[in-house]
């Protein structure tokens, strides 16, 4: 009987191959992992965080124990034991007021309610030396009450016809309310945040059911809806003063919208915003997706620089736009860097770095309260150079970056 031989060689390169495959199963997890604490760590901080990225915090000490790691670093210990013993200290007496200092003036264009108050003990032989005043602030709550119009009619005489005077033009042509009252509900839900119904239970409770008067929602939503209309000429001309500046800020916010046609009851909307920070104008586009559709139809035969986030929508739109130079926000770009500092902290520290420069630029023009032209001549001097180095440094940096989902992203510096 012929024993068969066995092909070690064979058996090796098998084993190598599952070897070399398992290899390649672990690393392709490892990176899986890291992209997840990466989003992890960056919901986190968006949930928890502190509202600014402040360079500081990135020059801590690297055993310092993280924010959002279990456990209280030394740092913190110390904080906490510094101020367990201002408790434990006296409290400080309250500071005298200074001199000349007294009660809030009220305005003088306030009208004045005289309230006499007599001492009640016999002043009868008494003289009026002077006179002690105090000043209280008070208010009325707002009040409904019915207008009522009455136009006589008036006969010509022998019989040529009626003489009727007109009534005044209103928000709802033959409707209850008047002007006041749309432009106070108006005002009351978008200026002030107060849900209509809310607005409906107040008047209710205080006035309206008290007097035996009932609003109804549909009702109260119809006049402010039908109130919009004759507002909606003054939309149009802030568009065109929005639309014909040289400079333009745009982005999009998602908004939740009652919707009984859907399955859910609300659906997912968009709010498009056009801001102008030359003329500090702001124009609301409401738009029920976040399709291109939007800022296709609103910037039609707009022309200047236009400044968005890294949307895409915006790149295919306007990228190669002959009238429009698309500009990116630098926040933007900035806080990529701040959600990778976990992961490539001396790649990223170098940028925010640069970044700060740059800020730091900007925040003492402000200060200085320089012109246009001036700031436009100082960042020429001095903000360009540092873009160009970021711009060079990327490229150099680029091949040397795991490539995040198949491809790369890659940041564009437009000067």
């Amino acid at each position: 009987m012929e024993d068969a031989a066995t092909d070690y060689k064979l058996l090796y390169e098998r084993t190598l191959a599952a070897h070399k495959k398992s290899l390649e199963l672990i690393s392709e997890k490892d990176q899986q992992i890291q992209t997840l604490n990466f989003e992890l760590d960056k919901y986190k901080r968006y949930i928890f965080g502190k509202k600014n990225e402040k360079l500081a915090s990135l020059h801590t000490d690297v055993n310092q124990i993280i924010l959002f790691e279990l456990g209280t670093g030394y740092p913190q210990q110390e904080e906490l034991s510094e101020q367990a013993a201002d408790f434990a200290k006296e409290k400080a007496p309250a500071k005298k007021r200074e001199k000349g200092t007294g009660r809030m003036m009220l305005p003088e264009n306030l009208r004045r309610e005289i309230i006499i108050i007599e001492p009640t003990e016999d002043v009868t032989g008494c003289t009026i030396i002077g006179e002690e005043v105090t000043e209280v602030l008070d208010m009325i709550p707002a009040e409904f009450y019915v207008k009522r119009y009455v136009r006589y009619k008036y006969a010509r005489a022998n019989g040529e016809g009626i003489i009727t005077a007109s009534l005044p033009d209103r928000v709802i042509e033959k409707g209850i309310p008047s002007e006041a009252v749309i432009a106070q509900m108006v005002v009351d839900k978008y200026v002030f945040g107060l849900p209509l119904h809310r607005q409906i239970d107040r008047a209710a409770i205080r006035k309206y059911r008290r007097l035996g008067v009932n609003v109804p929602a549909s009702t109260a939503s119809d006049w402010i809806m039908r109130g919009w209309q004759h507002l909606a000429p003054l939309w149009e001309l802030l568009k065109l003063l929005v639309l014909n500046q040289k400079y333009l800020q745009a982005d999009e916010s998602p908004l939740k919208v009652l919707d009984r046609d859907h399955k859910n009851g609300i659906h997912q909307g968009y709010m498009w915003i056009y801001n102008a920070p030359c003329d500090k104008l702001t124009l609301f586009d409401y738009r029920k997706g976040r399709d291109q559709s939007g800022p296709k139809q609103m910037l039609e035969g707009y022309a200047g620089i236009l400044q968005v986030d890294g949307y895409s929508v915006y790149e295919k739109l306007f990228g190669n736009h002959p009238d429009i130079l698309l500009v990116y926000c630098m926040a933007h770009s900035r806080r990529k860097f701040v959600d990778a500092l976990n992961y490539d902290k001396e790649r990223s520290t170098y940028v925010l770095e640069r970044m700060r420069v740059l800020y730091a630029l900007e925040q003492q023009m402000r200060e200085e309260k320089l012109d246009w032209e001036q700031k436009t001549k100082l960042r020429q001097e001095k903000s360009a150079p540092v873009l160009l180095e970021l711009k060079e440094w990327m490229t150099e940096q680029l091949p040397m970056i795991i490539p995040r989902g198949g491809r790369p992203k890659v940041l564009l510096v437009r000067l």
